[in-house]
């Protein structure tokens, strides 16, 4: 498989072909950015990857992918900012 990830003007496309399938068939997965909250909405998009196009893993695999979320290690909640005070 190929993946090609192209950038658009609200978002990102991906592109999959099958190299298997000798036919121009292919895929096309679209993420569009949301402004209330892009970084989960992206999250999202790569836990899809991950169950569509992703290694067979299991709670019991040796190694598994985990997509999370989680604030930047700088990140300061009571200001609301990452800057350092």
């Amino acid at each position: 498989m190929i993946f090609e990830i192209h950038r658009a003007k609200n978002g990102h496309i991906l592109k999959i072909i099958d190299k298997k399938d000798n036919s121009s068939k292919h895929e096309e997965i679209v993420y569009q950015e949301k402004y209330d909250d892009e970084v989960e909405c992206f999250a999202e998009f790569l836990r899809y990857l991950d169950e569509e196009y992703g290694p067979t893993t299991s709670r019991y695999s040796e190694k598994r992918i985990h997509i999370i979320v989680k604030p930047g290690d700088k990140f300061d909640p009571t200001s609301g900012s990452g800057r350092q005070h």
